[in-house]
């Protein structure tokens, strides 16, 4: 059953079975942490998971969409959480093709995906982060993927 997921923003009851994959990416964030963050109504950030036809949880991305100066409309992703041994690859091609699309339906021609580490989360929130062009790998919304 390799290769087929559904995609969709993360929905309350998925916040629990979705913390082993955030805590894989980032170590020290705790349940409390996480469940604050993935809860609140108001945050700027989107929160995608990938679930297999089993109802397990295979991948999650957090992304947030931004007016950059220099780029203008940006789709910055975050975090990119693949989990799968048996698919890895066909599970990453489906979370980026639902990154991209997101990125046209919001009209942003960039998407930056952020260098995978554990700072990410505490730089999220950090708007100078966002300003910066020195950090992640940067393509066009209609580009193949990395």
């Amino acid at each position: 059953m390799a290769g087929i997921y559904v995609i969709a923003a993360l929905r309350p009851d998925q916040i629990v079975r979705a913390y082993p994959l955030i805590q894989a990416a980032v170590p020290t964030v705790g349940m409390v942490a996480w469940q604050r963050m993935a809860s609140d109504a108001i945050r700027r950030e989107e929160i995608l998971v990938a679930v297999n036809l089993r109802g397990y949880i295979q991948g999650l991305s957090i992304y947030r969409h931004s007016d950059h100066p220099v780029v203008g409309p940006l789709l910055d992703v975050i975090f990119l959480i693949v989990t799968s041994a048996a698919d890895e690859r066909g599970l990453a091609r489906t979370l980026f093709a639902s990154i991209r699309s997101r990125a046209k339906e919001l009209r942003c021609a960039q998407i930056r995906f952020w260098n995978q580490n554990a700072g990410n989360w505490e730089q999220m929130h950090d708007e100078e982060q966002f300003q910066r062009l020195d950090h992640g790998l940067m393509m066009l919304s209609g580009d193949k993927d990395p």
